[in-house]
């Protein structure tokens, strides 16, 4: 350091003299060695900068290293320009602990944008998804009819349909109020308007429902409708619109209105054909919205709001898992398998929520497109384990297809997990070798299923030790994460 930074380092210190911290620092390297914890105590500010501020040239560091050593010791100098000790508490109890600023500061998320308010999921908005459980619900009462033999592809591709028709408004109506929803009379109008129409799509949301072709095509049909109409009315009225916003709402409105005369013009065609031409219709309004992300880029999400809502979303529809699985919980039903049953809910959401606090960077900027798209597919994922659980509790429906579909919904459950970590603090992203890992085991369950999933006993058995095997796998990958970021020392 020069002198004038040793000036300033010293005008700091006498400012928190005469006081000790205890740290646990592994690998400080200040003076070319390590040092033993017994070994180490802080004492005025200027002996704890000095000590803990590490080695930025010599043989062992190269260019890359010496960019990594150079950003620590800023973050100390910052550290310590922060401190506030309060006297009348211990230092490891103070915020103004320099070691819990360090840390703070390393294990920070993104910086939330300047001048920003962060928008809070409103009550409405908790309200509206509740919906959404129960076409849920009423979409998986479909397979209920099957209590001897497994459902046929006609049944999983209507399933597969219905599921991602709920999950595309969703997702639309998430995407529109994130950015332009206000507690504005018309958006609440809206929110309500598409739950009154959902309950009808709901009502026609299993196995016969082309036998209510009208009524749920209409009632999607006006879904689109009435979220292309929010969209133009915010593009018409809404003050203080960019260009990036104008080119945002006119394309919703131009996508989702065509979505909506593809689902209209669907009525007719089927009436006169026979063909169910209503897919195109789904399929178009993804590939529609995906192809936005360019202007979504430039006017980035507010992600909080974003995250909260998949949070509650998951939530709830482990919520359902949770009423899937009572199908275990008879007299004439096993305890082993009902405790399985349960603990494999609790691992899988487990797995979920650690990588939600722990590993998310809540600030992240991003258009959010993405993972909206990932929480769709797991939410699909999560629906259809649900399934395979209500079948696994039917001693009457074949073992051996139940047991391929919880390993294909597994699989893509994890997998969507695994792709959330393009959305996770730098620090505690996975390394190729992790991943490499993961997969090894989401192979190695495959394999063991198809091997032993016969006998259902060792199938569960076989699920849950995965489960709880990536769960603890994630715990430990982010613990060595921490140990290598090394409070208090050098942070790779």
């Amino acid at each position: 350091m020069s002198s004038k930074d040793d000036i300033d380092l010293k005008k700091k210190g006498s400012e928190h003299s005469g006081y000790t911290e205890d740290v646990d620092i592994p690998g400080l390297d200040s003076d070319g060695s390590s040092l033993k914890k017994e070994d180490y105590a802080i004492k005025p500010m200027i002996q704890e900068l000095m000590e803990i501020h590490v080695r930025t040239e010599g043989k062992d560091i190269d260019e890359e290293e010496h960019k990594k050593r150079e950003y620590f010791n800023k973050i100390v100098e910052k550290a310590a320009g922060e401190t506030k000790i309060d006297e009348d508490r211990p230092v490891k109890e103070a915020e103004g602990s320099i070691l819990y600023r360090i840390w703070s500061m390393v294990n920070k998320e993104s910086p939330a944008p300047e001048d920003h308010v962060e928008k809070k999921v409103e009550y409405i908005e908790l309200f509206y998804d509740l919906i959404f459980v129960y076409s849920l619900r009423t979409i998986n009462a479909m397979f209920h009819s099957y209590e001897e033999s497994f459902p046929p592809a006609e049944a999983i591709l209507t399933f597969i349909f219905l599921t991602a028709v709920v999950m595309q408004i969703w997702m639309f109506t998430t995407m529109f109020f994130n950015r332009y929803g206000r507690k504005a009379l018309r958006d609440y109008i809206s929110i309500l308007t598409n739950m009154y129409l959902l309950y009808y799509m709901a009502s026609g949301s299993n196995l016969h429902f082309l036998d209510h072709y009208n009524r749920y095509h209409i009632a999607w049909a006006l879904i689109m409708l009435n979220i292309a109409y929010r969209s133009w009315d915010k593009l018409r009225f809404a003050p203080r619109l960019d260009e990036i916003d104008k080119e945002i709402l006119r394309n919703n409105v131009t996508i989702l209105t065509f979505e909506f005369a593809l689902i209209i013009i669907s009525i007719p065609v089927y009436h006169l054909t026979g063909i169910v031409i209503s897919p195109i219709a789904l399929i178009v309004g993804y590939i529609g919205k995906l192809k936005e992300h360019t202007a979504y880029d430039k006017r980035p999400c507010d992600f909080p709001h974003f995250a909260e809502r998949n949070l509650l979303l998951v939530i709830l529809t482990f919520g359902e898992m949770i009423i899937g699985i009572s199908g275990f919980f008879k007299e004439e039903t096993g305890i082993w398998f009902n405790v399985s049953s349960f603990l494999v809910v609790i691992g899988m959401f487990l797995s979920y929520g650690f990588f939600y606090d722990n590993v998310l960077d809540h600030h992240k900027r991003t258009s959010g497109l993405g993972f909206l798209v990932i929480h769709v597919i797991m939410i699909l994922a999560i629906n259809s384990t649900t399934i395979a659980l209500e079948l696994m509790s039917r001693p009457l429906v074949p073992l051996f297809p139940k047991t391929i579909w919880m390993v294909i919904t597994m699989t893509i459950y994890y997998i969507c997990i695994l792709s959330i970590e393009r959305y996770a603090k730098e620090h505690f992203k996975f390394g190729f070798d992790s991943m490499a890992k993961i997969f090894l085991i989401l192979a190695a369950y495959t394999g063991l299923m198809l091997i032993f999933g016969y006998n259902q006993a060792v199938g569960a058995l076989t699920t849950v030790v995965f489960v709880f095997g990536i769960f603890f796998l994630f715990l430990r990958r982010h613990h060595i994460r921490l140990r290598e970021m090394k409070v208090g020392g050098y942070i790779e």
